[in-house]
């Protein structure tokens, strides 16, 4: 029994991380994108004013690490598998039969990993449980009853103070695992009193926001999120294997010990893995992953990843053409990802973290230097408890294009606390109040000239006049010369488009028309091919075109005329123009 319970133990810690690595390796790096560590002082210090600040700021220490490949995973359990340890041990040395309930301490690391699946439920709040129990534990194994229970009840105000409202569950579990008809007083009232007193405490003091806060899950959510009573079953668990383990009762026949054994292994395995799937969000997943590749600049990973998704909405379709214009291949493969509108283009920001930042990459990416900047500002206003270092490092980028080296330095200074990114902080501080090395820059140097010299602060007259002053400022923008072509073929304003093509082509950005731009001169002048021989079309497309309108003209009185046309042309200008 001792071995085969040792032997599912590894399997089960193998499936947990299984599931870990093959469903939320993008949900680790978010969290590490959207919580920056501080490693100095000052910041320890100031965790510790407040009630479970101490296990917040361990916890956000082990954050960073989540989006190392592996590693972040195995971290990323530890609090679970804690959990799962020392709730095994209990049960081992508790009950009659020593490893007939061990595998019930399965059940409470399934659904605290559950509990994890939750983006906004913190991860620091499974670590203040496994620290809890942990401590718990070590008083379990001390043999005279009246030291242990002094020890017990005197750490409650230290565990409220460092783990936060978790020791709730730390003083319920105690109590039921050690009060005994002999010490019954000091192993009840005094630790309730206690526990009253050091909730009182930091109530009244202000160093939790509210006493719900105080006493429940809600420590280790998003304070301006509803958060789901299913936070509350891992600690209802606890407290009731922890404090009823001696009474479970001890299996006669030895069949019975290895069925209800291998049951109890088996049953919350399978809950996992039938009913994981519930308590995740893929849409968010996905969006995570293509925020993390933009972050990382991985055009070809989002490129990839779209290739085989259905694109059923503008975030996949800004994502594509966004790494497309940053191969340089936006103008050619313009339909390759089936954009609808000018949303395709850019998506109209909401007042979530995610989709600000997506917002802040597109306008970055042309040269909306003004407009990149307000929206990380708004994405990092999202995270209302924490810092993201993704914002963070694209604030400083704006400041310096800016010139407004005082903020920059001020982000510096932030990120140069961190464990990972001080290098990061160190080679842009080189930047500082040095206009020279900005200007010299291929990257900041590129963005200042974009600046509208108009000097506006944010994106006040739309779109395509922002796009249009970003070309007079810099003609050589080939990204903001896409964008704005493509802006009038997506909103199918052909004559927008004539006079697009009329005042830019020839210049420095638009040397030669690419694919989708030939597309659209072909359209706008159907009736008047001489006027092809003044832009230079391909015979590649010349050819596209005569076989796309015979196709057409062959087939127009069929009812599934546009599936007939999609089977050739779906990813063209004149498809787009005529059925979408």
């Amino acid at each position: 029994m001792k071995y085969l319970n040792i032997g599912i133990s590894v399997l089960f810690a193998c499936l947990l991380f299984g599931q870990v690595q093959t469903h939320l390796p993008f949900q680790l790096c978010q969290l590490e994108h959207t919580n920056l560590f501080l490693g100095d002082w000052d910041a320890f210090l100031a965790s510790l004013q407040q009630m479970g600040g101490a296990v917040k700021w361990l916890g956000t220490y082990g954050i960073q690490f989540f989006d190392r490949p592996i590693i972040g995973g195995i971290i990323f359990l530890l609090p679970v598998m804690g959990l799962f340890a020392t709730t095994a041990c209990v049960l081992r040395r508790r009950t009659k039969s020593h490893w007939l309930w061990v595998p019930l301490a399965a059940w409470l690391a399934v659904a605290q990993l559950l509990s994890l699946y939750d983006f906004n439920f913190y991860w620091w709040g499974a670590l203040a449980l496994c620290l809890a129990m942990g401590v718990l534990w070590f008083w379990s194994l001390l043999k005279p009853s009246l030291t242990r229970n002094i020890l017990f009840a005197f750490s409650i105000p230290f565990i409220a103070w460092l783990l936060g409202a978790v020791v709730l569950v730390y003083v319920l579990a105690g109590i039921c695992l050690f009060v005994d008809k002999k010490s019954w007083k000091l192993a009840w009232l005094v630790p309730v009193t206690l526990y009253i007193v050091s909730v009182a405490f930091f109530y009244v003091g202000n160093r939790c926001p509210s006493l719900m806060v105080a006493v429940s899950p809600m420590m280790y959510f998003e304070p301006l999120l509803d958060i789901s009573y299913y936070h509350l079953v891992t600690w209802v668990m606890t407290v009731l294997v922890w404090g009823g383990c001696r009474w479970l009762p001890m299996a006669q026949k030895k069949v019975w010990v290895w069925c209800i054994c291998i049951v109890s292994w088996i049953l919350p395995a399978g809950v996992l893995l039938q009913y994981g799937g519930t308590f995740r969000n893929q849409s968010n997943i996905d969006l995570w992953r293509l925020n993390h590749y933009a972050y990382t600049e991985n055009w070809d990973g989002i490129l990839q990843f779209l290739a085989g998704k259905p694109m059923s909405n503008y975030l996949y379709m800004n994502y594509a053409n966004m790494a497309l214009a940053q191969q340089g291949k936006l103008g050619d493969w313009a339909f390759s990802y089936s954009p609808k509108g000018m949303n395709a283009l850019l998506i109209e920001a909401n007042s979530t973290g995610s989709i600000r930042m997506l917002a802040s990459d597109v306008n970055y990416t042309v040269g909306c230097v003004a407009e990149a900047q307000q929206h990380a500002f708004e994405a990092q206003v999202t995270f209302p408890t924490s810092l993201g270092i993704q914002t963070l490092k694209r604030l400083v980028k704006t400041n310096l294009i800016f010139g407004h080296y005082a903020v920059a330095e001020k982000y510096l200074n932030l990120i140069a606390k961190t464990t990972f990114h001080r290098e990061w902080a160190e080679q842009y501080r080189a930047f500082l109040y040095n206009d020279a090395a900005v200007d010299a820059d291929a990257e900041l140097g590129e963005k200042r000239r974009c600046l509208s010299k108009q000097d506006r602060f944010a994106m006040f007259y739309g779109w395509l006049p922002e796009l249009e002053d970003i070309l007079e400022a810099n003609p050589k923008n080939e990204k903001a010369m896409t964008y704005l072509g493509l802006s009038y073929l997506l909103s199918k304003d052909m004559a927008g488009f004539g006079r697009f093509i009329d005042k830019y082509y020839g210049t420095e950005a638009l040397p030669k028309l690419p694919v989708a731009f030939q597309q659209g001169i072909i359209a706008l002048y159907q009736q008047e091919k001489d006027k092809w021989e003044n832009y230079n079309l391909s015979p590649q497309v010349v050819s596209q075109y005569n076989q796309y309108r015979d196709l057409y003209f062959k087939n127009q009185r069929q009812p599934n005329l546009k599936n007939v046309m999609a089977r050739s042309f779906r990813y063209t200008f004149w498809y787009y123009l005529m059925f979408v």
